[in-house]
């Protein structure tokens, strides 16, 4: 089915609903008397339910109400929090998740998956609101009634001492045209209780002539005998806009009305209003108060002593403590609303059009502000360096609306954990920590995946059983940590566990089994933690539907890669292993750094750039011998950039490093490493739009993309993280051994 754009909605806002829902059922297993986090679930699924219901989704609103039925009698207290029950709960989220991605290909979900969970919802019944929807409901009709008089509010208010709520319904004039069948609320308030008495209200019917047969013009007054609360009422009509809804609750008192205020819409009503919606004022109570104060007022009283609020308590029409809430709840109101005004909410489809075209506008400046330069024109170089300076704003702008909170992803992890950790039969815990620290949206929608495998790999390598740590003196509930903070332009994201840790000599002994390596490959402590990322390496002693298949992390540090991101870990036996992510802020525009070998230009990332320098006599002889140079008492490895690249042509050689030319080294650094590449020329910082190289070029190594410079020349983006890895993986025992000869040379102040 095509799917036009408020179901598309619909379907956003609801995948966002069943995400805070997964999000307070996980906390409620950790809080079960919190009321809160049982009443936002419980909105999520009525939410849910009544917007299915507006685009006609029957089969997703007959299984949500079932879930909230059953979440109705929780908030009631009528049954208890469980952790069989928040199990249930989440499958039954899932399965509604399953229902709504469904809608585009008509998929109204597995029959024998929702008569399972329909069982053992069921199964948590009480059967105090467990009653089937009725097939038939009898309306009492009178087609000849006449509005609601005065006197009618007035009985409705005396009624509200009876045991039953009065309820005056005037639907919406686009109700029909919504989809909505009013049957349907009268079986809905049916579940709620028992309808007494309903009189149909022609009231707001037209003479036939103006009369369209698309419009509803129906009402009535409904007396309901029900313990639920009058919220629950009125959620059933919230979704039909243009209703008129008054619920006057049975005999109550000061808290009822206290909690009603609270849990009232965020809507920004008069004090008169708000009381009225509540059911401790009637139409005709302030419409008479409101009468006196401008009597009142044209008398030539002060208006500030004719306050609505002021006046109900004084007519002994509505108790001062419920004014004083009622006045509470308009302030947040009006604060929420204050502060909704500052956010917009924008298709993320259009936000990257945005950065597309800034990223043009960025090349483009870069063109312009090139030709100026051979240009005296001073008005023209000033005109051009302002544009240059809001454009750098704007850069900056665009860039700032993709970032977004990383904590959304870590709580998705919550749920893992729990699933995961009952059934490896281990006690679990999940802290954060950084949730707030931001990233490129784009960059987040990649990253999940490959966070899920290290997460499942730390629950299963990891973590111990609850009887292994009892022995070991640790605690029967592990913790696995999520950390997220900012480092120069890149996140850091890492993955802590208080596990066994990992074994350098059975990592070793596991590669040499498997010919990962050669029996007598000599690796540092790092090369050895870096086995994991083979292809097809495994610690795991069985195969499990978690892990062990050795698939996995080889693939997790291909992806970490192609976002231009480096992946480490560190470990020690017994104790708990750290792996870090660092991921660049954004794929999209970066502030980068120019510079030349023979004809061709490169960019730099510039936030990696650590120094520029020039060699000195000495510099360039141990470089030439040894790869390497001494730079403040520390060794820094160097990489000839076109002997690396092997730029040379026709069989002719590197240019051999003196003193007769200018030896340009720039100093990066990145996971703190640091080499040294030396290039022909240093031209300067530039704003770079990064673009993809294309698939023909996907195995290319040591390159995040390209860019178009202001000249018009394309430029190779440098992957600085995956250079140093290159470098440093290849000769990383050759630069260990120098490092222990420089320490040397140090003590002993000896040159070589």
């Amino acid at each position: 089915m095509e799917i036009d754009e408020n179901l598309q909605i619909f379907i956003s806002e609801g995948e966002e609903l069943l995400q805070d829902m997964e999000d307070s059922l996980i906390q409620l297993e950790n809080n079960k008397n919190d009321d809160e986090i049982i009443n936002t679930i419980f909105r999520a699924a009525h939410t849910i339910k009544g917007s299915a219901g507006l685009f006609g989704l029957d089969y997703i609103v007959s299984f949500t109400h079932v879930v909230e039925n059953l979440l109705d009698d929780l908030r009631n207290c009528l049954i208890p929090v469980s952790p069989e029950l928040i199990t249930v709960l989440m499958r039954s989220k899932d399965f509604i998740a399953l229902l709504i991605d469904g809608i585009a290909n008509d998929d109204e979900g597995d029959k024998k998956e929702q008569e399972e969970l329909l069982h053992l919802l069921s199964a948590f019944k009480t059967g105090s609101s467990a009653s089937q929807e009725p097939e038939s409901i009898a309306i009492t009709e009178k087609s000849d009634a006449e509005p609601v008089t005065d006197d009618a509010a007035g009985d409705a208010k005396d009624s509200s001492q009876a045991d039953h709520y009065h309820i005056s319904l005037r639907l919406g004039l686009d109700t029909f045209r919504m989809g909505f069948n009013p049957v349907a609320l009268f079986r809905q308030l049916a579940d709620l209780g028992e309808i007494v008495e309903s009189a149909f209200v022609g009231d707001n019917i037209p003479p036939l002539d103006e009369l369209d047969s698309e419009s509803c013009y129906l009402g009535w007054e409904i007396a309901l005998r029900s313990d639920a609360k009058k919220e629950q009422i009125a959620e059933i009509f919230e979704f039909i806009d243009g209703t008129q809804l008054h619920v006057l609750p049975p005999k109550s008192q000061f808290s009822a009305y206290q909690h009603l205020i609270e849990q009232s819409p965020e809507d920004e009503l008069a004090l008169g209003q708000l009381l009225l919606q509540i059911g401790t004022l009637t139409e005709k109570e302030l419409q008479s108060v409101l009468n006196l104060q401008q009597e009142n007022i044209k008398a030539g009283m002060d208006p500030a002593t004719q306050l609505t609020g002021k006046l109900l308590v004084e007519q002994h029409m509505v108790q001062e403590e419920v004014v004083v809430e009622a006045l509470k709840k308009q302030s947040k109101v009006r604060e929420t609303k204050q502060q909704a005004l500052n956010f917009v909410k924008v298709d993320s489809g259009k936000l990257d059009k945005l950065i597309n075209l800034v990223g043009e506008l960025v090349i483009n400046g870069a063109k312009l502000d090139q030709v100026s330069g051979t240009i005296a024109h001073e008005e023209l170089h000033e005109t051009i360096e302002g544009i240059t300076l809001a454009l750098d704003d704007l850069r900056s702008i665009a860039l700032g609306l993709r970032m977004v909170p990383i904590g959304a992803t870590f709580n998705r992890f919550h749920r893992v954990i729990r699933d995961i950790s009952k059934d490896l039969e281990k006690q679990v815990k999940l802290e954060i920590y950084g949730a707030e620290t931001e990233l490129d949206k784009s960059v987040i929608e990649k990253i999940g995946d490959p966070l899920m495998h290290l997460i499942r790999n730390s629950l299963d390598h990891g973590i111990e059983s609850p009887d292994e740590r009892a022995r070991k003196g640790k605690p029967a509930e592990g913790v696995i940590t999520l950390k997220a903070q900012h480092e120069a332009g890149y996140i850091t994201i890492q993955i802590i566990d208080d596990g066994k840790g990992l074994d350098p000599d059975m990592l070793y002994s596991k590669a040499i089994e498997k010919g990962v390596i050669n029996e007598g490959d000599k690796l540092s402590r790092q090369e050895t933690f870096n086995l994991i990322f083979a292809a097809g390496f495994s610690t795991a002693e069985q195969v499990s539907n978690i892990s062990g298949r050795g698939v996995g992390m080889d693939v997790v540090r291909r992806n970490i890669e192609s976002l231009r991101g480096n992946i480490l870990i560190d470990s020690t036996l017994g104790e708990g292993t750290t792996i870090t992510v660092q991921l660049p802020l954004t794929l999209a525009i970066i502030d980068g750094f120019n510079v030349r070998i023979d004809d061709e230009r490169y960019i730099f990332p510039l936030d990696m750039v650590n120094e520029c320098i020039t060699l000195t006599a000495s510099q360039v002889e141990e470089a030439t011998h040894h790869n390497y140079i001494t730079l403040r008492e520390e060794v820094l490895p160097i990489v000839h950039l076109k002997e690396y690249f092997d730029m040379t042509l026709d069989g002719a050689t590197v240019p051999v490093m003196d003193g007769t030319v200018r030896n340009n080294v720039v100093v990066v650094i990145f996971a703190n490493q640091k080499i040294g590449l030396v290039v022909d020329e240093l031209l300067g910082e530039v704003q770079a739009v990064i673009k993809p190289l294309g698939r023909i070029f996907k195995d290319l190594n040591g390159f995040a993309g390209f860019t178009i410079l202001g000249s018009g020349l394309v430029a190779l983006v440098l992957d600085i993280p995956s250079l140093i890895k290159q470098v440093v993986g290849n000769e990383h025992q050759y630069f260990e051994t120098m490092k222990k000869k420089s320490t040397q040379v140090k003590g002993n102040k000896v040159v070589h």
